[in-house]
């Protein structure tokens, strides 16, 4: 358990302050010149750019130096990234501090939740997996309901206290990563094997429908709150209450989901979730009330890490568990770059038909194709070709 919470708090660094910290940063620091909004709005598209190169180089990165020093040096990493950044310094030296934040959260996210795994039994992952994950959910909430109250005292302090917790949940959880234990006998018996052989189809098919799903992401994530508050005349404080109502979805999600994995196992949790996620970003477009806003939040605030919960313990479920990293490197960083590509996609649309409400629509409809995708995996010729035909442990799908 105690690398469970160890790969929470990972998570929490990586995602919770590294990405979704700064947003909150971003209005003060142009109130206080620190920068113009052009460049900050830079310094936010810097972080994707690092996670995008965080997502390809993770697993290389994790085997060349072992997935414990990786793990402490990318914790190290964002801490200085904000410690470092306190007070007004040149553009690139930001730039620089924010792209490294954004590569060390992807290689957080690849190797800490892929440790995990590794390191948990079988019937226990799926509540692994939950409590890593949550730690994203955690992230936002903090962010939401802290850094505000933090730039109030100060901006420089606001960068000061961020970095101070990153850099404490790093010393406090540092000895819980320690060199990678042998790996087990079925894991080595199967990595020769393994090594000869790129991924199978059906990972590569889970891969691509991770990656098609990011657009279902990105809705939410960027213009939520706008979305409530102007386009739909609703106010902040109702638009405020809602991204408030989608961090504790963000918190739920991954223990939600992880029940789902225990009672319908991998794929049938995945498909579940996946089909909720966008009815819930479909209805998005269309939610006015209170009440089906409040749902529409939770939903997609729930979702949105329990399926990044679900695909890793799938792909875990495909091939042998010295293969994971590989594949969930793969994964992540395709879904890095949907992603990016996604959010300067819908941007331009945004800007080109006027409304919001159509992207609710589009994101919906790539989480569609995403699970027609993840269905195409199930094909009995692609589901039975796993590495080495890998018996099923209890627990798990047969």
């Amino acid at each position: 358990m105690g690398r469970v919470l160890a790969g929470a708090a990972a998570i929490l660094v990586g995602l919770g302050l590294s990405r979704f910290a700064f947003p909150p940063l971003m209005p003060a620091m142009i109130d206080a010149g620190w920068f113009d909004a052009p460049r900050t709005a830079y310094l936010g598209a810097s972080n994707l750019l690092g996670y995008m190169i965080g997502a390809i180089s993770a697993a290389w990165f994790a085997n060349r130096v072992g997935a414990a020093r990786a793990i402490h040096v990318s914790m190290v990493t964002v801490s200085l990234s904000f410690l470092l950044c306190v007070q007004p310094a040149p553009f690139v030296w930001f730039f620089a501090w924010r792209l490294l934040s954004g590569w060390a959260g992807a290689v957080l996210m690849v190797v800490a939740a892929s440790t995990v795994l590794t390191d948990t039994a079988p019937e226990r992952r799926a509540m692994a997996g939950a409590i890593v994950f949550s730690g994203s959910g955690v992230g936002v909430l903090g962010s939401a309901t802290l850094v505000p109250w933090l730039v109030g005292v100060s901006l420089g302090w606001a960068w000061f206290a961020l970095g101070a917790l990153a850099l404490a949940l790093t010393v406090v959880t540092w000895p819980a990563w320690r060199d990678d234990r042998p790996i087990a006998a079925e894991t080595a018996s199967s990595q020769t094997a393994a090594a000869g052989q790129g991924l199978p189809i059906a990972v590569l098919l889970v891969v691509a429908a991770y990656s098609v799903e990011a657009l279902g992401y990105v809705p939410h994530a960027l213009f939520w709150v706008d979305f409530l508050a102007r386009e739909q005349g609703l106010g902040m404080a109702f638009a405020s209450t809602q991204w408030g109502v989608f961090a504790i979805g963000g918190i739920c999600g991954s223990f939600l989901t992880g029940w789902m994995a225990h009672r319908l196992g991998w794929y049938g949790a995945l498909v579940a979730a996946t089909l909720i996620m966008a009815a819930a970003v479909g209805a998005s477009g269309l939610a006015r009330g209170f009440v089906v806003a409040s749902l529409c939040s939770f939903f997609v605030g729930a979702m949105a890490p329990g399926i990044v919960s679900l695909t890793s313990g799938y792909l875990a479920h495909l091939v042998p568990l010295s293969v994971h990293r590989r594949a969930w490197g793969w994964a992540t960083a395709a879904f890095a770059v949907s992603q990016a590509v996604a959010a300067y996609g819908m941007a331009g649309l945004f800007d080109w038909l006027g409304a919001y409400q159509p992207l609710f629509f589009l994101g919906a409809a790539g989480l569609v194709l995403g699970l027609a995708i993840v269905a195409l995996s199930r094909l009995p010729v692609l589901h039975a070709a796993r590495f080495g035909a890998r018996r099923a442990h209890p627990g798990e799908e047969p």
